[in-house]
């Protein structure tokens, strides 16, 4: 209870203090105290000679009988209402969204609202102070009365009502957001070749890397799945503004500023720093390193919807990074998908779940079809060598986590678009056969337990159902020699399980890729889309007969114990 009552003494105290101490709350009063001195002078020339003559033909005035006794009195308790709101209103919606007084302390309305009250107050005192004195300040009197109190007291009720609108989460996020576009904005108009100077350059570094950090706090202290998406999709947001402007940004800006050497995601990466600055990509690697601190919060928690909107949104910047070039930018999201990946079997070895990398592989697959349709060739292998051990990383851990079988299959399906769509685009024939023979190697890993693979494969039949889809997909274009390729692959399995197993199994093949259909009876996070689903059912007959012929070149297949 004593931290509680203490808690809006304490934020008033940083509020008086922001208020007296940034250079952007003394702009702020020194804009107020000008405008309220201007606004007297002119009243006071101009104004107040006809306010005078009309008052004075309507009412019996004596200027020299006015009481202004109770006003200084009224404007300091309006003072204290307008803090006194501040500090209630920022102490409890701090409590959710964290730093919240950083950001009312930068915001432009807030700042020259409290200090017009303060002006106003200011304004009053002294012309009492004065008039006491024996000088004569009546404008001023009926200035401060007839103007600027009735202005306050039409504005107070709306600015409280604006302050709470303003907690809003989502207005907290939109303001970062806004606010860290600005900042890029105003930078990119200097252009590349503009010399940065050292302030601006320390100042705006550490500006954008607060606007991410606290982005992150919201992620970890607001409770509602709702706000944190808004969060997520907000750095896809602001990474694909940074993007637009990358180009124009002064080259300067680059160079890792001491002021943020020292920032949490930047300790761990002193080494690296050197490279970042030569590659443009320390503002992108520091997003990503949050970004993906809340994925692996979110695998903890079992926020599956929320973890897969954080591969969405690496997914996107892969996409935007390949339009604009950005080779440097396309590396570091290969690292954090692959980072994400490890992450996720380990989530998934673990707790026997899936889920997560069910949504996270399909979003990587999606980046590899982009790396395909950018004409990528060298990333397109890379990233097909990676699908290849992660599969076998999922194959080694079924043992304690069964459940993994199923992302065999899913890495089986997006390699299958990929291969798909370089054959589409008239790929160089050799690297497509070599990305070709990668894909068959899916379910052919080395030094396994005999019996753990017959016992295996024959219940898992996903990948290989995967193949023979791509074979069905061979023949319908007149490719039978790539279809011939997959039916000589399976007689591995017709070696191992022997010739009734093997029957069998292909026979649950074949089935099911005759009679299933494009969408499935039940939802899943990708809708209801059947990944096992091939629209070249017609072929399968001939695809049996290729088996045939590859069985009749075989010795005698080894039987099964």
């Amino acid at each position: 209870m004593q931290t509680t009552s203490q808690a809006p003494l304490v934020t008033l105290g940083l509020i008086l203090r922001r208020l007296l101490a940034t250079s952007q709350s003394l702009q702020a009063a020194a804009i107020v105290f000008s405008g309220i001195f201007l606004a007297d002078r002119l009243f006071t020339w101009y104004v107040f000679p006809a306010y005078k003559d009309f008052l004075e033909a309507r009412f019996s005035v004596t200027w020299e009988l006015i009481d202004t006794a109770f006003a200084p009195v009224v404007w300091v308790v309006f003072t204290g209402l307008v803090l006194g709101s501040l500090t209630v209103v920022i102490t409890f919606a701090a409590q959710s969204v964290p730093k919240l007084i950083d950001l009312y302390m930068s915001h432009w309305m807030s700042l020259l609202y409290v200090w017009w009250t303060i002006g106003c107050t200011i304004h009053d005192l002294t012309i009492k102070i004065v008039a006491e004195s024996g000088i004569p300040l009546v404008p001023s009197f009926v200035f401060n009365y007839h103007v600027l109190l009735p202005l306050y007291l039409l504005s107070i009720f709306p600015f409280i009502m604006v302050i709470l609108i303003s907690t809003k989460t989502s207005r907290v996020i939109q303001s970062l957001l806004q606010g860290a576009d600005k900042t890029l904005a105003k930078l990119s108009k200097l252009g590349p070749d503009a010399k940065l100077p050292e302030n601006l350059h320390g100042s705006r570094q550490y500006f954008l890397f607060e606007a991410l950090n606290q982005l992150t706090d919201l992620l970890t202290y607001v409770p509602y799945k709702e706000s944190k998406a808004e969060v997520i999709e907000g750095f896809g947001w602001l990474l694909a503004r940074y993007l637009d402007y990358k180009p124009k940004l002064p080259n300067e800006f680059f160079k890792v500023h001491p002021r943020v050497r020292e920032d949490i995601s930047f300790r761990t990466m002193q080494g690296q720093l050197p490279d970042l600055e030569e590659a443009h990509t320390f503002f992108e690697q520091k997003a990503l390193v949050l970004l993906g601190n809340g994925y692996i919060s979110f695998l903890e928690t079992g926020q599956f919807d929320l973890s897969t909107l954080c591969a969405e949104q690496l997914n996107k910047l892969g996409k935007r990074a390949l339009e604009a070039g950005d080779e440097p930018l396309i590396e570091v999201v290969t690292i954090r998908f692959n980072t994400h990946v490890r992450f996720g079997i380990k989530h998934g070895q673990t707790n026997n779940e899936p889920r997560n990398l069910y949504n996270l592989v399909f979003h990587y697959g999606e980046f590899v079809r982009h790396l395909v349709e950018h004409n990528a060739q060298a990333r397109v292998k890379t990233c097909f060598g990676y699908f290849v051990f992660y599969g076998l990383n999922c194959f080694n851990a079924c043992t304690q986590a069964p459940a993994l079988a199923f992302i065999l299959d899913v890495i089986a399906v997006e390699m299958n678009k990929a291969l798909i769509l370089m054959h589409q685009k008239q790929w160089d024939a050799e690297f497509f056969q070599e990305r070709f023979k990668e894909f068959l190697t899916l379910d052919n890993f080395q030094n396994v337990d005999r019996d753990f693979a017959v016992n295996f494969f024959s219940k898992n039949v996903g990948v290989r159902l995967m193949h023979i889809g791509l074979a069905l997909y061979f023949l319908d274009i007149g490719n039978e020699e790539k279809a011939r390729q997959v039916a000589k692959d399976t007689m591995q399995d017709y070696q191992l399980l022997g010739h009734e197993l093997f029957n069998k199994t292909m026979g649950m093949i074949f089935a099911r890729l005759k009679f299933a259909g494009p969408a499935f009876w039940e939802d899943t996070d990708r809708g209801n889309l059947n990944m096992y689903y091939t629209p070249h059912p017609q072929h399968i007959e001939r695809f049996q007969e290729l088996q045939q012929e590859c069985q009749s070149e075989l010795a005698t297949p080894i039987k099964v114990a």
